[in-house]
C-alpha cells in the first residue's frame, strides 16, 4: 500500500472544500433539529437557497455561512472560523472549473475529489482508465471520439494534472478492474498500444495499486458496458462518492448509501471473475502476444 495519511492530512482541492462545507452545514442543521423549510423561514430565505447550498450547486458567501451557523447554535469559534475559511477558499479558488468547457460537472467533481480519497474502486470494461492512460493513447482516443484539436489539448492538460496523483507521496489505494476489450482495442495502433500496456504493467507493480483483467471468456455478467468508480474517504465530513459512466451520460451520487453498496458488491463480484483468469501480468502478456505479436522481453516467442 502507498504511504497513507489520515483524512485530515489528505490533499484538499477546492472541490473537496466545497463538499466538506456543504456537508458540515447540512449536519449542523440536522443536529439543531431543523428542517430545510424551518431554516429557510428563520433566515427569511427561500427554501431553494438552503437546498442549493446543501447540494453544492451555488457558491456560499462567508456571511451566509456565519448566519447559518448562528441559527444552528454552533458556538465553537474555531469551528466557525474553519468553515468560513472553507467558504472563502471555495469562492476564490477556481479549481478544475477552468476546464468546464471540456469536462462535465460530474467529471470535474470526480477529478477534484480523487486526491482526498482513501480508497478508489474503478471498473472500466472498454478502454484504459484515464488515470492510467499514456499521452499517446489518450490523444488517439480523444481524436477518435470526435474532439477538436483544441478540446484534445485541453483534455490532455487536465489529464496530466490529474495523473500527478500517481506519483504523490500521499495518494489513495487504487483497486482497478479492466475489461479485456480495453487492451484488445487497438487505439492509435500497435506502437501506441505497446507503450500503453507496458505503462499499465508497470503501474500494476506499484505499492497501493491493484489491477485485475476481466477476460472475455468470463462470458455475460452484470457489469457489461457500465463503467463505475467508487471513492471512499477517511474524513467523516466526506461521504462516499459513486461516479457512473454509461450511454445515457454521467452522474455522481453523493449520499445514496444503498446505491454505493450495490456497486461495491458488483466490484467484488467482477473481481471474482477476473482472478479466475490468472495473474494480471500473465494474462496481459498473452493478449499482447496473440493480439499484437509482442512477446514478453524475457521470454523467447
Amino acid at each position: 500500500m502507498s504511504e497513507q495519511a489520515s483524512g485530515a492530512d489528505r490533499v484538499k482541492t477546492v472541490e473537496v472544500k466545497k463538499r466538506r462545507l456543504r456537508a458540515a452545514l447540512r449536519q449542523a442543521r440536522i443536529d439543531a433539529g431543523m428542517t430545510q423549510k424551518a431554516a429557510a423561514e428563520a433566515l427569511m430565505w427561500s427554501i431553494s437557497k438552503i437546498v442549493r447550498i446543501e447540494q453544492g450547486t451555488v457558491p456560499v458567501a462567508s456571511t451566509d455561512v456565519l448566519v447559518m451557523l448562528r441559527l444552528y447554535r454552533i458556538t465553537d469559534e474555531s469551528h466557525i472560523e474553519d468553515l468560513i475559511e472553507l467558504a472563502k477558499d471555495a469562492r476564490e479558488d477556481k479549481g478544475l472549473s477552468v476546464f468546464a468547457d471540456v469536462l462535465s460537472v460530474a467529471t470535474l467533481e470526480l477529478f477534484g475529489n480523487e486526491p482526498a480519497a482513501k480508497v478508489i474502486y474503478k471498473y472500466e470494461p472498454s478502454v484504459i482508465p484515464g488515470l492510467f492512460q499514456t499521452q499517446e493513447y489518450a490523444r488517439a482516443l480523444l481524436k477518435a471520439l470526435g474532439n477538436s484539436e483544441e478540446q484534445v489539448e485541453s483534455r490532455l492538460k487536465v489529464r496530466a494534472q490529474r495523473q500527478r496523483l500517481l506519483d504523490s507521496p500521499v495518494r489513495p489505494e487504487l483497486n482497478f478492474i479492466i475489461g479485456e476489450t480495453a487492451i484488445c482495442r487497438p487505439v492509435g495502433g500497435v506502437d501506441v498500444m505497446e507503450g500503453q500496456i507496458t505503462h499499465l504493467l508497470e503501474l500494476a507493480t506499484r505499492d497501493g495499486i491493484s489491477v485485475l483483467l476481466l477476460p472475455l471468456a468470463a462470458g455475460a455478467h452484470r457489469g457489461m458496458g457500465s463503467a463505475f468508480t467508487v471513492l471512499q474517504f477517511g474524513d467523516p465530513l466526506l461521504p462516499d462518492l459513486l461516479y457512473l459512466e454509461n450511454a445515457e451520460g454521467e452522474s455522481v451520487s453523493r449520499d445514496e448509501t444503498g446505491e454505493i453498496r450495490k456497486y461495491l458488491g458488483l466490484f467484488v463480484e467482477l473481481a471474482g471473475l477476473a482472478t479466475k483468469s490468472g495473474s494480471f501480468q500473465d494474462h496481459t502478456w498473452r493478449v499482447l502476444r496473440e493480439r499484437y505479436g509482442i512477446g514478453h522481453p524475457n521470454v523467447d516467442t
